[in-house]
């Protein structure tokens, strides 16, 4: 049903053939469909029954263009460690995804738990799911403070209170980059308060430009399919779910550190990292280079695209370069586990509350770190998630740290 449902003029195509569900396997199954019968022959007894033994043979027409082949960017050495650090890590709910800045293009995805003929029809990759990004979201508020020239190196603020302006007692007094690197909640809940009152727009704006609120993945026009997507599946970001909350002092503070109604999915957060690390340039991401013939010769070539809509400029992203390199080198921020890889990695780190508990009562959160590397020439951008954990439980900087490893191992190895 879904065959003819899909394909109504290919009457041709046998009830019997395969058809993409999930993944590449769906987005690029028009290319993938045979488009000639093949044939089994072989001998039968009395009764009708095949008798294997006796000169089989296959048929097919010969044809030297079909079937046609989709040639991905996924770095094979890449995926296959991704895939065993998220097991050895114990990453039973969220993944990765590993960005080739330069091209644009994946070189490594992984989602958990992996798809499979049982859980098919529930599946979905979280790496292109939009979910709430925690402080990560305080790269976007970042960069609209820099454009509306708010980061005073001289203003402190008070982080000694909470996300509403509470005594809290956690942190210190902190200027705006320690706050960003030690992630004070205080600080941006203010700065997003000051940004509202000078564009009301000003935030989702801001977003836009760095790609987390449009699909990151490739989309074009593909001989008679119009829009075509790479990325099977993938969700679009937001910010604002009731304009009204603009006017509403929690709901901003919560806005501003990527609570409340703010979703992205990690596809879009590695591009936003690898915007930044390239000078503000964003680029649609893709997971296929071309389509082949069957002899190697290519039907098709995706080329790198440019995204409609603006970038932040060139300036926004070198200070927002100089803020996440602070994460990690700074001895109080919250990516200086980072301090000691072989690359010089920049990035954030973000913890996203679920509203859901553990069966001991215990919150649940959704732990993330986004970054690239190496910082001196920028080659890389990585996101790790960990969905529904226990703060402490959660592996996410574990994961992050050992696939920098491992491409740092592969890429020598490659070299």
């Amino acid at each position: 049903e879904l065959l003819r449902k899909r394909y109504p003029d290919k009457k041709e195509l046998s009830i019997r053939t395969e058809i993409g569900t999930f993944g590449l396997e769906s987005t690029f199954d028009e290319f993938l469909l045979p488009e000639q019968d093949t044939k089994l022959l072989y001998h039968v007894d009395g009764r009708g029954n095949p008798l294997f033994g006796m000169d089989v043979k296959y048929t097919a027409e010969a044809h030297s263009f079909y079937p046609l082949q989709v040639q991905t960017t996924i770095d094979e050495d890449m995926q296959a460690e991704m895939e065993k650090v998220l097991k050895e890590q114990g990453v039973e709910k969220g993944g990765a995804v590993l960005l080739d800045i330069e091209k644009s293009s994946v070189l490594a995805m992984a989602s958990t738990p992996n798809v499979t003929s049982k859980n098919r029809h529930e599946a979905r990759n979280y790496m292109l799911t939009a979910i709430a990004p925690g402080s990560v979201f305080k790269t976007a508020v970042l960069a609209a403070v820099i454009e509306k020239n708010l980061d005073q190196p001289q203003t402190m603020y008070d982080c000694r209170k909470n996300l509403y302006g509470e005594p809290e007692g956690k942190q210190e007094v902190l200027n705006l980059t320690d706050s960003f690197s030690e992630s004070c909640n205080y600080t941006f809940a203010t700065l997003a308060e000051r940004l509202i009152q000078t564009d009301e727009q000003i935030i989702e704006k801001t977003a836009a430009k760095l790609g987390l609120l449009d699909r990151a993945g490739w989309e074009g026009d593909v001989y008679h399919k119009q829009h075509f997507k790479q990325f099977d599946r993938e969700e679009t970001g937001s910010v604002w779910g009731d304009k009204r909350d603009k006017h509403v002092k929690k709901a901003i503070a919560q806005t501003a550190i990527g609570q409340k109604n703010v979703k992205t999915t990690p596809l879009q957060i590695a591009n936003m990292m690898a915007a930044i690390a390239r000078g503000g340039e964003r680029k649609e991401v893709k997971i296929a280079e071309k389509v082949l013939y069957q002899n190697g010769t290519t039907m098709l070539s995706f080329q790198n695209k440019r995204p409609e809509g603006g970038s932040i400029d060139r300036y926004t992203a070198q200070k927002l370069q100089k803020f996440l390199r602070q994460v990690v080198t700074s001895d109080k921020g919250t990516g200086r586990r980072f301090q000691d890889l072989p690359y010089k990695v920049a990035g954030k780190s973000g913890t996203a509350q679920t509203g859901g508990q553990d069966k001991k009562g215990n919150p649940l959160y959704h732990k993330w770190f986004a970054g690239y590397f190496p910082v001196e020439k920028p080659k890389y951008a990585l996101v790790v998630v960990h969905l529904d954990e226990t703060s402490g439980r959660a592996k996410t900087n574990d994961a992050f740290y050992d696939i920098v490893k491992k491409v740092n191992e592969i890429e020598k190895k490659q070299t």
